[in-house]
């Protein structure tokens, strides 16, 4: 039994794709993002409005004493709502 477990194993493998000689050839090459050029500079300007660091400074300034959060807090807030709505304070 184990005879036959051995020589159907090396066939078994070569025709595993991960295994297999030619897939190294197929195989993806995966890049970090900074290489691939996708960062975008934070002062990109999005569908014709505004750069991204004046919207930010626009929101931050909307912020009051009388609001429920901190600056800190608030700047979070900011931020995330300028990443959801990309349109916001043009």
């Amino acid at each position: 039994m184990a005879a036959a477990v051995a020589s159907t194993l090396p066939s078994l493998l070569a025709s595993c794709p991960a295994f297999a000689q030619g897939a190294s050839a197929s195989a993806q090459i995966l890049r970090p993002a900074k290489e691939r050029g996708n960062a975008a500079p934070s002062d990109t300007v999005v569908n014709g409005g505004m750069a991204k660091q004046k919207r930010l400074s626009l929101c931050l300034e909307s912020w009051d004493a009388q609001t429920h959060m901190s600056k800190r807090e608030w700047r979070v807030a900011c931020e995330r709502s300028l990443k959801d709505y990309p349109d916001a304070f043009n």
